[in-house]
């Protein structure tokens, strides 16, 4: 019997991200960022080249509108991490690097880590962004009929929940999200692939089987580039927290059920649930009857009231963060969404409650119970301060 024998190269050595910047006019110190990884495990031709692709295609599209004169409101920033397969190195050492500013002036981080592994859209995001999200496919051309948009053809394919969440740690939104508790989404063509991490990820795949026609590398580039484009551009930030809301009273109902044994009072995530929603009704609400006065009177509207409306809705999202973080995981501060304990590449809603229930199924004693009990309120907690940050009010 022959043993099996491993020889490696373990160095240390330098990594170097890319970052461009399409300067705001408007709001310079306001940033929609945009990323994805390039370095790969052998040739990479989905993992992460086909992303690489269409970050390029986008890249140039920009600078066409910017020889045209445009310019965004707001400032685009294009990213592409290096050493993400190494543990995220790359994204997670600019971000904690940067995060004083982030936290204050990032709007959003759209990641696609690879555009295309075959047909079928997918997409991952925080609830603020699934109306955003929705609009733009529509805007799009599907690239396998060119008879529908690619929202029908998404719409229509979709047997699960349209837009999944960004609870797993996989890829690159990772710091961004369950980090700093900046928006994000993740979109992508396609699922499993037969060639994923080996030596047969290479060009004349992609050619033969994963996008024969490159038309999908296209489209993901076009509702990547149309997403940006209206996060940096529109005058108010077109983010929708009333969904977010119903989105996690769904997800607490689905906690609700796993606590068989009806030991856990969920009424304090619900009630702080509910103050989320009025507190984004009347966000909409202040959204609307500034546009109505704009439009009736030929007024122009304030700068700074515009800007502060935004800079709520910008920072809700951060408020969903706690300093402490998840149970014996202080890196991850969402309480909202993150990584499972038990299945890093597994997306939960409220982590930390979760992993208590699981916790306190199995060993099942008044004190794991207990510690359920207060992950709720935490959770709670952090809901309520995003009703506060979207209300621009103290207590």
């Amino acid at each position: 019997m022959e043993a099996l024998g491993y020889e490696g190269d373990d160095r240390i050595v330098g990594i170097q991200n890319v970052i461009g910047v399409v300067e705001g006019e408007e709001e310079p110190d306001r940033y929609v960022i945009l990323g994805n990884h390039r370095d790969a495990w052998t040739f990479g031709a989905v993992d992460p080249n086909s992303g690489t692709a269409s970050l390029l295609e986008l890249a140039q599209r920009l600078g066409k509108l910017q020889k045209r004169g445009w310019r965004p409101r707001r400032s685009i920033i294009l990213c592409n991490w290096d050493a993400e397969e190494y543990g995220l190195i790359g994204s997670t050492e600019w971000v904690e690097e940067n995060r004083g500013i982030l936290s204050s002036r990032a709007i959003a981080y759209l990641n696609v880590d690879s555009s295309v592994y075959g047909p079928g859209f997918h997409a991952d995001a925080t609830p603020q962004l699934d109306e955003l999200l929705k609009q733009a496919a529509k805007q799009v051309q599907d690239p396998d009929n060119s008879s529908q948009t690619l929202y029908e053809s998404w719409a229509a394919s979709s047997s699960s929940p349209l837009i999944g969440r960004l609870g797993g740690g996989s890829t690159d939104f990772s710091a961004f999200l369950q980090h700093v508790g900046i928006p994000s989404l993740d979109m992508f063509f396609g699922g499993g692939y037969p060639v994923y991490h080996s030596l047969y990820d290479d060009f004349v795949w992609m050619q033969k089987f994963g996008d024969p026609l490159f038309q999908r590398h296209v489209a993901a580039a076009s509702i990547w580039g149309l997403v940006a484009l209206k996060l940096a551009d529109e005058e108010f930030l077109p983010f929708d927290y009333i969904n977010y809301a119903f989105e996690l009273q769904k997800s607490t109902k689905i906690l609700e059920e796993e606590d068989l044994r009806m030991l856990v009072n969920f009424s304090p995530l619900y009630k702080s649930i509910e103050e989320l929603k009025e507190a984004a009704t009347k966000m909409n609400n202040e959204k609307e009857a500034l546009r109505r006065k704009s439009w009736r009177l030929n007024w122009r509207k304030d700068p700074i009231k515009v800007r502060e409306l935004n800079d709520r809705l910008m920072m809700a999202e951060r408020a969903f963060t706690d300093r402490e973080g998840l149970f014996k995981r202080p890196w991850y501060k969402h309480l909202i969404y993150g990584p499972s304990q038990h299945n890093d590449y597994g997306s939960k809603a409220f982590p930390g409650i979760d992993d208590a229930i699981v916790k306190a199924r199995s060993v099942n004693t008044s004190e794991s119970w207990k510690f359920v009990q207060h992950e709720v309120w935490r959770a709670a907690r952090a809901v309520n301060q995003a009703s506060m940050v979207l209300n621009g009010e103290l207590t």
